[in-house]
């Protein structure tokens, strides 16, 4: 029975432990949101650098994209009066967002229909 042998972590090394984890985690997400920004400022700019006109639907889901990393940081902080505000904010432009495709889904039936 070798496991006998072996120590138990204490609550403290158990917290240490926790703590290290959750750091690697932010971590790795804020170099994933990084990515992301970049990523998201090459497609809305041209090859040469110059800003591109930016489509309603585009704005609100580079403003949802924006607000959903705040989300995740503000949750794993635990400032969870903050993730609510965000959270109520992101409610609003994905209700938007929902209104905007159905008045394009809408449209683009109705021009079906005169062809």
């Amino acid at each position: 029975m070798a496991w006998k042998n072996r120590s138990i972590m204490t609550e403290k090394q158990m917290e240490k432990l926790a703590e290290l984890v959750v750091s690697k985690l932010i971590a790795k997400q804020q170099e994933y949101d990084q990515q992301f920004h970049i990523d998201l400022q090459e497609t809305m700019s041209d090859g040469f650098g110059n800003a591109k006109l930016v489509s309603e639907e585009e704005l609100l889901l580079s403003e949802i994209a924006k607000l959903m990393t705040l989300l995740s940081t503000y949750e794993s902080k635990e400032q969870y009066e903050k993730a609510a505000i965000v959270k109520n904010k992101l409610d609003q432009l994905k209700d938007k967002l929902d209104e905007l495709w159905k008045n394009i889904t809408y449209k683009t039936t109705l021009d079906t229909k005169k062809i």
